[in-house]
């Protein structure tokens, strides 16, 4: 199983629209996967229990459970903030750390994807996420993928640029196959 995370609560995002479409390609290439869109999670209840998971709300720890525990392969969607990844992915990261910590991300593989209506593709933030995920046991593709101009690769809610959707097939191909021996 892929968790597919758009990774920010921002109303009307284009991230997540980048997110749905690499589903999609994932799923027409056989795998099963989910979308997590933080946008529709509710992060308020963390704030009495952030640093104990064993006082977690169940709907949280279904969360934790659905998208992170069960699965072995994300690839996280993250639109540049202020020159890195949003707070609201870190606070869901540092949250689900303290409850079966080595469950969420040791040994499991992450492709990372970067969002920006500028030109860099959020490289910057692709590094820290990286980083932080490393730490956590992860193993992060090579080969970051920044998405930049993103406006000028949309049409309303459709991803229509045909360059972008043939490196999107490509990285889930590799994220597919990752961890297999040939």
């Amino acid at each position: 199983m892929i968790t597919v995370v758009s990774g920010t609560n921002r109303p009307g995002n284009r991230t997540l629209v980048f997110a749905n479409h690499f589903a999609e390609l994932l799923r027409s290439a056989g795998q099963e996967v989910q979308v997590l869109d933080l946008a529709k999670v509710n992060l308020a209840d963390l704030a009495d229990s952030l640093y104990d998971g064993e006082r977690f709300s169940e709907e949280f720890r279904k969360l934790q459970d659905r998208y992170f525990l069960t699965v072995d392969r994300f690839a996280f969607f993250v639109p540049e903030y202020n020159g890195s990844y949003p707070g609201v992915l870190k606070l869901l990261i540092d949250a689900i750390s303290v409850r079966r910590t080595d469950d969420n991300f040791g040994g499991k593989y992450a492709a990372l994807i970067g969002i920006a209506s500028g030109r860099a593709g959020n490289l910057r933030g692709m590094d820290h996420l990286g980083a932080a995920l490393a730490h956590m046991g992860a193993w992060v593709l090579p080969g970051k993928t920044p998405i930049s101009s993103i406006h000028q690769l949309l049409n309303g809610d459709e991803v229509t640029d045909e360059k972008t959707t043939a490196t999107l097939r490509g990285l889930a191909t590799d994220l597919a196959s990752a961890g297999s021996v040939s």
